[in-house]
C-alpha cells in the first residue's frame, strides 16, 4: 500500500476532489424581437406565403417590407393598428424618400397581413397605391439589337441578347431556361414556372437555330441553357452587365437593360399588327392592362391607320 504524500497535508482516506465543472457555453444571441413582439410573427407570415405558393422573390420582398413595418410600429402589435395608422406608415415612406416600387410592395405585403391573414374586410382597409410613373422606357430597334449581338464576341452572351428579344423573356426566365425547354422543330421555347408560377410557350426565331444547336450539343436536357464559366447558372447581375456593355459598343446612348429587349419584342409585334391578346399570352401577362401599355410605345409611323369611310 502506497503511503500518502506528507506534503499534501490532507486526510489520506478522504475522497479525491472532483474535477472542476466546465463553464456553461454562452447563451445564443436572442433573435430580434421588434420591440417585444415575437420573432415567430415573421416566421408564421413567411410560412403562410409558402402555403399559397408565392415565389421566393416575392416572399423575400414581402418579409422585408413587414420587417420594416414592425420596426416602425416600435412594439405595437399589428393587430392593434387601424387603417389610418397604416396610411401614416406609407406616408412616412414617401417622406424618407422611398421609391414608388417600395411603397407599392409595402401595400401588397400589408394587405396580405391584414386582409388575408387577419381577415380584415377589404373595404375597411383601403390603402391607395402610388400612381405609376408615366415615363416610357426606351425601346431598342431591331437593327440596334442586332448590332449589340454583333459587338458581343462570346457566343453565349450574343445568343442570350438575341433570345431575350426573339422570345420576349424576362431576365429570370432566361437564367432559368434549360436545354430541354427548346423545341427547334416548332420554333418554340417552353417557359417553366414563370412569374405567377405559370408555364407558357413563346417564340423562337429561325435565325437562332444554328446558335442554339451549338449551345445544346451533347448536353443533358436538365442543364441550364446558359452556363457560367464556373459551371452554374448565370447571375442576374452578370447578364445586366454584358447587355449594357453590348449597347455601349453598339453606340446606343440610352440605357439598355435585359427588360428593354422584352419591351422591343412586344412593341415590334404590335407594330407588325399582332393581336394584343396574342402578345399577352406570349409575354405571360395575367392582366391585359399590363400589355396595353405597349400601345403607347409603338411608333405611330409604323401603324397604318385609315379612315373607315
Amino acid at each position: 500500500m502506497t503511503s500518502p504524500n506528507p506534503s499534501s497535508g490532507g486526510d489520506p482516506h478522504a475522497s479525491p476532489e472532483p474535477f472542476p465543472s466546465p463553464e456553461p457555453p454562452p447563451s445564443p444571441e436572442p433573435p430580434p424581437s421588434y420591440g417585444g413582439l415575437s420573432p415567430m410573427l415573421l416566421t408564421r407570415y413567411q410560412e403562410e406565403l409558402r402555403l399559397r405558393n408565392y415565389s421566393p422573390r416575392t416572399m423575400d420582398s414581402y418579409v422585408s417590407c413587414l420587417r420594416r413595418y414592425l420596426r416602425w410600429l416600435g412594439g405595437v402589435h399589428p393587430r392593434a393598428v387601424e387603417a389610418e395608422d397604416v396610411r401614416g406608415y406609407l406616408l412616412n415612406l414617401f417622406d424618407v424618400g422611398a421609391s414608388r416600387s417600395l411603397v407599392s410592395q409595402s401595400v401588397s405585403a400589408l394587405k396580405f397581413l391584414y386582409v388575408t391573414l387577419y381577415a380584415r374586410p377589404t373595404d375597411a382597409f383601403q390603402v391607395p397605391r402610388p400612381r405609376s410613373e408615366s415615363r416610357l422606357p426606351y425601346v431598342p430597334t431591331r437593327s440596334e439589337i442586332l448590332a449589340m449581338a454583333e459587338q458581343t464576341h462570346d457566343l453565349r452572351q450574343s445568343t442570350a441578347i438575341l433570345l431575350l428579344y426573339a422570345a420576349g423573356l424576362r431576365l429570370s426566365e432566361l437564367i432559368a431556361a434549360q436545354v430541354q425547354d427548346l423545341d427547334e422543330d416548332r420554333l418554340l421555347l417552353r417557359v417553366v414556372q414563370a412569374k405567377g408560377r405559370k408555364d407558357r410557350l413563346t417564340l423562337l426565331s429561325p435565325l437562332l437555330k444554328t446558335r442554339l444547336a451549338v449551345l445544346k450539343d451533347g448536353r443533358d436536357g436538365r442543364e441550364p441553357l446558359f452556363v457560367s464559366l464556373a459551371g452554374g447558372s448565370w447571375s442576374p447581375r452578370s447578364v445586366q452587365k454584358f447587355v449594357r456593355r453590348a449597347a455601349v459598343r453598339a453606340g446606343i446612348e440610352q440605357k439598355v437593360t435585359p427588360h428593354s429587349l422584352r419591351h422591343s419584342f412586344a412593341t415590334h409585334l404590335l407594330e407588325a399588327g399582332t393581336d394584343l391578346r396574342v402578345i399577352q399570352e406570349l409575354l405571360g401577362h395575367s392582366d391585359i392592362r399590363t400589355t396595353t401599355r405597349y400601345t403607347h410605345m409603338r411608333d405611330p409611323n409604323k401603324v397604318k391607320v385609315m379612315s373607315p369611310l
